[in-house]
């Protein structure tokens, strides 16, 4: 969403302008039983393609058949993107002194037969939320930078990334 508005840093107030992203889930956040979490990647790509993706962690922490996903073309159109479809790799990994738990900060996320294959990359790799006494819950979301290529062709992108299940009470018990 364009963006803009006043910072106030150090004292000094700044101006600014640029894009922003809104996170609002509609509905429920909880598991189902034999899940664990889940990974949740948003990705606009420079050449108009978008690119959303989940998966459900598993107890074991396979996949779950639930897991899917949207692949948005430049002119609108999309197309679903199945269980099978997808490849999601823990690249990196971030550890968090705070809460113990160890996200992968960086991955390659592959979508073999759309010809999509990228590194994501945290902005920043300490954006952990922690709900401390209230929920009990941690949970990692934030800013992506992506980079790889679509259709054998370089392209860059950026995005965001939700991670659940890492460390803390998982989101299910919240429902029990």
């Amino acid at each position: 969403m364009p963006t803009r508005g006043t910072l106030i840093a150090g004292g000094e107030r700044l101006k600014v302008e640029g894009l922003s992203w809104m996170d609002h889930e509609f509905g429920t956040s909880f598991l189902e039983k034999g899940q664990m979490g889940w990974d949740w990647f948003s990705i606009q790509l420079e050449d108009g393609t978008d690119l959303m993706l989940y998966r459900f962690r598993r107890d074991d922490s396979s996949p779950d058949r639930h897991s899917s996903g949207t692949l948005v073309f430049p002119d609108g159109s999309s197309s679903p993107v199945g269980f099978d479809q997808f490849d999601l790799a823990g690249q990196r990994v971030w550890n968090s002194d705070l809460s113990g738990a160890k996200y992968p900060v960086e991955w390659r996320v592959r979508v073999p037969g759309r010809e999509i294959d990228l590194i994501i990359r945290a902005a920043i790799d300490d954006q952990e939320m922690r709900t401390g006494q209230s929920t009990g819950v941690n949970y990692w979301e934030g800013s992506i930078e992506a980079s790889g290529t679509h259709r054998g062709i370089p392209v860059k992108g950026r995005g965001y990334l939700e991670m659940t299940g890492y460390a803390g009470a998982a989101m299910g018990v919240l429902s029990q």
